[in-house]
């Protein structure tokens, strides 16, 4: 696994919710870190967390960027999509 790959796959774990606009910050993230790996191939892990920032601060700052009433759409949809799943299990 690459050192961007490895950074990405940490931010995308961090994520509570994954839709669409959290797909697209990832990939305009990953090309940034790709174009900064092209400009300095030889640079570590801890150096591009330097850089950029740790997996867990790049998450929330996200979320200090995006709407409210989005992430909340986002939440409720996903805890109702549990309790589906939920019933689903206690019914078969």
């Amino acid at each position: 696994m690459t050192i961007a790959n490895k950074y990405i796959q940490q931010c995308k774990s961090l994520f509570p919710v994954y839709g669409k606009l959290e797909r697209t910050f990832l990939n305009r993230l990953k090309v940034q870190v790709n174009e900064h790996l092209d400009l300095f191939p030889d640079i570590s892990y801890n150096e591009l967390v330097k850089q950029f920032g740790s997996p867990r601060e790049v998450v929330m700052e996200y979320y200090d960027n995006i709407e409210d009433d989005y992430l909340l759409s986002k939440i409720d949809l996903a805890k109702k999509l549990k309790s589906f799943y939920f019933l689903l299990q206690f019914y078969f």
